[in-house]
């Protein structure tokens, strides 16, 4: 199971405040709104009818469809009672749950300098002056990212390279997969997730 602390850390941080308000409750037919009273940031909105949930709010709209009763499958679906965001973003027909991820580049560029630096003495730190702290690239984006490490080339000074080694490149770029789930999208899934469980709460409570 992926751990999702830092999400769930970050979810639990911007919806401290939040209340939920029931605009509709009708069988399947379910409008649930989260605000914080003092602040428009981070609301948002579930709907739910037959076979599709929809969530909106202060970012990127995301429309999961896959069951009649889509908040039952998310109570089945949930990892430990957490959130399921492999499966989920399977199931997701509107927005983006991926983005480029930096964390992730940088995870494949340090494994590759890992394994050359023995090879190639300086290496790290030419590629940290020549890669991340480059005036000229910007890593924080995919197409400049990948573009950096394809046009990067290290050279040993002669008197290091008596095997007259060729220079370091990086390899099998086209094949990295950088992107990693988006912020938002686990996001979503935090508020879905937390949303069933206020929701159930609030009805059992009316049902006692």
């Amino acid at each position: 199971m992926s751990d999702y602390s830092k999400s769930a850390a970050r979810f639990a941080r911007n919806t401290a405040s939040h209340r939920m308000t029931v605009l509709h409750d009708d069988g399947l037919y379910r409008h649930l709104r989260f605000t914080n009273p003092d602040s428009s940031l981070y609301w948002y909105e579930i709907t739910t009818t037959p076979g599709q949930l929809v969530f909106s709010g202060d970012g990127d709209t995301f429309a999961f469809r896959v069951a009649p009763d889509m908040f039952e499958m998310f109570r089945r679906s949930a990892e430990s009672g957490g959130i399921n965001p492999q499966y989920w973003a399977e199931k997701c027909r509107t927005g983006n749950a991926y983005t480029y991820s930096r964390d992730r580049f940088e995870e494949y560029v340090e494994k590759q300098v890992v394994s050359n630096e023995p090879f190639y003495p300086g290496l790290r730190d030419d590629v940290r002056d020549e890669i991340f702290d480059s005036p000229v690239y910007d890593v924080d984006h995919e197409p400049a990212a990948v573009m950096t490490v394809l046009g990067y080339e290290f050279h040993l000074p002669l008197g290091q390279n008596p095997d007259r080694r060729g220079p370091f490149r990086f390899s099998y770029v086209h094949a990295w997969e950088l992107k990693d789930f988006d912020w938002w999208f686990l996001f979503a899934c935090h508020a879905i997730s937390d949303a069933i469980v206020k929701y159930d709460a609030a009805r059992k409570a009316v049902a006692a």
